[in-house]
Order: structure tokens, then sequence, then C-alpha cells
């Protein structure tokens, strides 16, 4: 149950920030530092508190998690950057289908830490939390450069929002054995995300800045998992 009200506030995070740039005074959001914050965050939360997880496992899991999420990226062409940044790409149902796959993964990450320590859940909620407030603004940016109406805009932020705690139940009805392979996926994808994705939009330009919020997601996420449990 706390799993799944996780989820819920990270999809309360996807739909908030996909709104403010339907707001005039909120698109100058600078969404960079947030960016690089999220980068570094994802990155340490997976090898410091993921990745240990996995035991002796093989590595499958994740290895299918960073190349799954590099095929959807690469078909979706979705990623996280600030208004003026966005290329627009053609969204229709292949970059719902897109979106929809993240989100579950998301939420199955969450309920699985959670379900083998609670202080990881929590961990990996609050990297998926910070990742989702840019993803879910560059999403409505990109529906809105590519011409679609509000109504298809608020549809694709509740596709990416309402899949996380999809993600997070189903996951809860997978047996014991199958978390720790599900948090391999997840470190995958987080890995992919964080280093492949992020972090070179966050880059775009050399800023110091920038550098100093990638390493503060780095260290303040797997901290605190660390002091609430791990």
């Amino acid at each position: 149950m706390i799993a799944v009200l996780l989820s819920l506030v990270v999809a309360l995070a996807t739909l908030v920030s996909g709104l403010l740039p339907l707001a005039a005074r909120a698109r100058a959001v600078e969404m960079r530092y947030l960016v690089g914050f999220a980068s570094g965050a994802m990155v340490s939360i997976a090898i410091f508190d993921m990745v240990p997880e996995m035991g002796m496992r093989t590595p499958l899991p994740m290895a299918l998690g960073f190349f799954g999420t590099y095929l959807i990226e690469k078909l979706v062409l979705i990623h996280a950057c600030g208004e003026a940044e966005c290329e627009s790409h053609a969204v229709g149902w292949v970059a719902l289908i897109g979106i929809a796959a993240e989100s579950l993964i998301d939420g199955a990450a969450i309920a699985a830490g959670y379900a083998v320590a609670p202080g990881l859940g929590l961990g990996i909620a609050g990297a998926i939390f910070v990742h989702e407030l840019p993803r879910g603004f560059t999403t409505t940016v990109i529906m809105r450069q590519a011409k679609y109406g509000l109504g298809a805009t608020l549809a694709a932020l509740l596709v990416d929002a309402l899949f996380t705690p999809v993600g997070a139940i189903l996951a809860g009805l997978a047996p014991a054995v199958a978390f720790r392979d599900l948090i391999g996926f997840a470190a995958g994808t987080f890995l992919y995300v964080g280093a492949s994705d992020l972090l070179p939009e966050a880059h775009r330009r050399f800023n110091l800045r920038v550098i100093a919020s990638v390493l503060v997601g780095a260290t303040v996420i797997p901290a605190l998992a660390g002091l609430l449990g791990r």
C-alpha cells in the first residue's frame, strides 16, 4: 500500500510539472539544474543501492533494462529538456506506448524496492520524483510544439502519470522471488536514463552549477535512502 501511495506522489509530480508550460509565467522555469540533479540521483541510486540488491544474480535483467530503455527512447524520441531546447517530434500511439512502458517500470521499481527494503523503495521513489518533474514538463512542451491540442496533451500526461501506480500495483502481485530481478531491470533503466539521457541534456552548455547539481543529486538521494533504513 505504501509503495502505491509513493507512486501516486510521483504521478502527481508528473501532472503538476506537465501543467507548468501551459502557464505563461512558468515557461521561464530553468529545468537544467533539476535535470542535472535527477541524473545524479538516478545513476547514484542505481550503482550504490539497486545493483547490490541483485546479489550474485545474472546481470541479464539490468542489461535488458538498459537496452530496452534505449530502444524505447529512440522510438519515442522524448527526453527531458527546457522549453527553448526541445525538438518537435511526431507524437502518436507509439509514443504513448513508450511513455506508458517507462512509467510502468518506474512504478514496479518503487514497489519491488520497497518490498525488499523500505529505505530502498523511498530512495527509488525520490529519484523518480525528481526525474518526473522535467519529464512531465517536456511531454507538454513537445506535444504543444507538435500542434496537439490541450485534450491530447492532457491525455499524454495522464498516461505518463497513471501508469506509474499501475506498475506498482502489478509489481505487488509478483512473487517475492522476482523482486530482485525487477530491481535489476529498473537499475538498467536508471543507468541509461541518468547517464545517456538526462546528463548530456543538462550539459548542453558548460555550467559549474549544473555540475554541482549532478553531484548533489548523486549524494542526497542515496544518503536519504540510507537514513531511512537501507
